[in-house]
């Protein structure tokens, strides 16, 4: 396995959550994407699996991409990296203590069953805690744990897009409700989800209290609709305007190579002349319509004109060149593909290169870093691949092992 791909390799694991064990029973994104933080943080995390029965993140089944040609399960890959799988048929009555075992030696159980699915399989808060009194219990969930749809699942699409109000801010801009990039909603849950169990460890260690943490796609939908839904409350308004922003220097333009650059100056008059200095056109600093932030809301249309003309007289990356440091922030508008090309990405380690199913490929790392190093990749696991070193780790010997096998309770 390799986990290069920066200008600068990681100097190992991180101990941030070292000695931390997150057992984790869950399915599709949101709550695998919290386990593959903490992982990636140091903790172990040992996902439960099911014998016999794929998870639909074994496939490629986003944007119509079908498997053909790409031997890599990129989105098993992208939110299991790091993890342990142990093969435990729940339904088995000799699973249940090996269930109780892995429990009593968590410090986290993480799950995305819905209430139904928990009290059925005695897996609920009060089950778990019978077991293990300490353990943090995390929930993942669509809309919330309470309320009239608190039983019902969901997906991001559904509740943290469509619910949350960002599908429609979506539609105001661009005529379409459809989510730009594949599991958003379920990477950035994880993530809140991910922090949120940390909180409650730390508590836990400074007060001996532990706690049930919850994080829904809703309630993360809702915090990244933050400044539309206040104001739209406080102005009475479906929803704001959307469009451009009245000021020209916060827009994106066509460069002459068909490219795309976002600058964003919200105040202040150095950013123009910045821009006029590195494009060669000093002879607009004495042009009056443009020369203040007054001048330029008040003449937008002509401003946008002439801006229009001189972006697209260098290509891209020189404009990029150009405008480093000044006053004007500048950003290439990039695709998705062409991101791990950009030198900023490359050199704080957040894409990074992973081999796995025979084939090295790059991967996206986990946004927080820790002693100015990025974390190590680690692969993601095969199905149930751990099953026996677990077991063993349990104080399970291999006879034992062998009778939960032929029951079928263990894969």
């Amino acid at each position: 396995m390799t986990a290069g791909g920066g200008d600068e390799e990681s100097s190992g694991d991180t101990d941030v959550l070292a000695g931390v064990r997150v057992v984790e029973l869950s399915s599709y994104a949101f709550a695998p994407a919290a386990g593959a933080v903490l992982a990636d943080w140091g903790a172990d995390v040992v996902r439960i699996v099911r014998p016999g029965v794929g998870d639909p993140m074994l496939g490629n089944p986003v944007s119509g991409m079908d498997d053909d040609g790409v031997p890599v399960a990129y989105m098993w890959e992208i939110l299991n990296r790091g993890k342990r799988t142990i093969g435990i048929d729940l339904a088995t009555p000799e699973a249940r203590p090996v269930v109780a075992d892995l429990i009593g030696s968590a410090d986290v159980f993480l799950t995305s069953l819905l209430p139904a699915a928990r009290r059925r399989l005695a897996l609920d808060v009060d089950d778990v805690r019978a077991i293990n009194p300490r353990i943090v219990y995390a929930r993942a969930s669509a809309n919330g744990p309470r309320g009239p749809e608190s039983g019902s699942g969901g997906f991001d699409a559904t509740s943290f897009w469509a619910r949350s109000g960002l599908a429609d801010a979506a539609h105001a801009v661009s005529g379409t409700h459809t989510q730009p990039a594949m599991a958003m909603g379920d990477l950035c849950s994880g993530a809140n989800l991910a922090a949120a169990v940390v909180a409650a460890l730390f508590r836990r260690e400074r007060t001996g209290r532990t706690a049930v943490v919850d994080v829904s796609l809703l309630s993360s939908g809702i915090w990244m609709q933050s400044a539309s839904i206040v104001a739209s409350s406080l102005y009475d308004v479906d929803r704001l305007p959307f469009g451009h922003s009245g000021n020209p220097l916060v827009a994106i333009y066509r460069c002459g190579d068909g490219n795309f650059v976002s600058v964003a100056a919200l105040a202040g008059d150095g950013a123009w002349q910045d821009l006029c200095t590195a494009a060669g056109r000093r002879d607009l600093l004495s042009d009056q319509r443009f020369a203040t932030l007054t001048g330029r809301l008040a003449h937008r249309d002509e401003c946008v004109a002439v801006l229009d003309e001189l972006f697209a007289g260098h290509a891209q990356a020189d404009w990029v060149a150009l405008l480093d440091g000044s006053r004007l922030p500048a950003a290439p508008v990039r695709t998705a593909h062409s991101v791990p090309g950009d030198p900023m990405v490359r050199a704080n380690g957040y894409v990074r290169e992973v081999t796995a199913g025979g084939r090295t490929f790059v991967t996206t790392a986990t946004p927080a870093q820790f002693d100015e190093a990025p974390l190590p990749v680690r692969p993601a696991p095969a199905w149930g691949a751990e099953t026996e070193q677990v077991l063993l780790e349990l104080g399970r010997s291999w006879d034992d092992i062998a009778a939960l096998k032929a029951v079928g309770a263990v894969l």
